[in-house]
This record gives C-alpha cells, structure tokens and sequence, in this order.
C-alpha cells in the first residue's frame, strides 16, 4: 500500500514537472513598448500582454522550483489587459538582470532568506514521523501482520505529514 502511494505521489511529481515545464519552459519575455509581451516560441504565439505602469504590482515569488533550481519568478497582480488578475514572468535565471533589461517597476528582487532552523524542525519532523511506522518492522515484539495492517492504516496520514514537512523544509531552502 505504501508503495502504491508512494508511486501515485512520485506520478503526480512528474505530471507536475512535465506541466511546469511546457507551460513555462519555452516562453520568453519581450518588451514591446509600453507592452510586456510573454512569447511562446514553441507555439509561435504570443501567451499574453501586459501594459507597463509605473504603478504596476510586481513581486518574486517564492517557490520552491525556483529556489532549487537558482531561479526566480515575477508576479504581476491587478492585471487588466489579460483574462487572469495576476501573471507570472518566469522562470527567469536572474530576476535582477530581467527587471532591468525589460525595464520593470520592481523595488526589490530578493527572496527570504534560507531558514536553516526550520529546514532542521521539519526534517527532524519527518524522520519522527517515518520511524514509527519503520520501528514496527523492526521491533521483534510486533508481528509483521500487525506491522503492516497498523502501516495501511495510517500510513496514508503519515504520509501526508511528511509530505506537508518535506514542502515546508523545501520552501525555506
């Protein structure tokens, strides 16, 4: 059962990887004027338009991709020109580089800094969390039917736990 769990998050992994990157991947970012235009070259086609305000809402995001792979995402909210309130420019290798050469009203480009404390807490977290289920296999006193009916049971909550844990350590790298 937890194999099957773990393959159904290690699929839903991939489809989240293999969507980031066509979504994200092959769009580059142009400035057209007073228009910042987000263009596909694998569609040939432009995704959409922007107009460039002085007043215009522009942040990093933090994300977790972005921090493990030495990245960085812009996000512009109050957007009118598009069908969306907010959209993303980015991935970006250097988010300082991109807001000046397409000119951005951005005040500051950097990201919280890494939290090694709470990278630690959730860590630990976890291991507590993976050992219980681990310390029924391995204890002589337990039988490995009782191990696996207790693992099935409440492997799934467990297995939430520490993926919320993994997440949050993640976030803070």
């Amino acid at each position: 059962m937890i194999a099957v769990t773990g393959l159904a998050v290690l699929a839903v992994v991939a489809a989240r990887v293999l969507s980031y990157y066509l979504r994200y991947g092959t769009v580059e970012y142009r400035r057209r004027g007073d228009a910042l235009v987000a263009y596909d070259r694998l569609l040939d086609a432009p995704q959409w338009i922007v107009s460039v305000e002085p007043t215009m809402d522009v942040s990093v995001r933090n994300a977790i991709a972005d921090r493990l792979l030495g990245t960085g995402t812009l996000v512009v909210s109050g957007v009118d020109s598009v069908d969306r309130d907010e959209v993303r420019l980015g991935p970006v290798r250097d988010v300082d580089r991109a807001v000046e050469r397409l000119d951005l009203p951005v005040a500051r480009t950097d990201r919280p800094d890494r939290d090694p404390a709470a990278i630690a807490a959730c860590a630990g977290l976890s291991l507590l969390f993976l050992a219980v289920p681990a310390g029924l296999f391995l204890t002589p006193r337990v039988e490995t039917s009782t191990a696996v009916g207790v693992s099935v049971a409440f492997g799934p909550f467990f297995l939430l736990l520490v993926g919320v844990l993994v997440w949050a350590a993640l976030s803070r790298i």
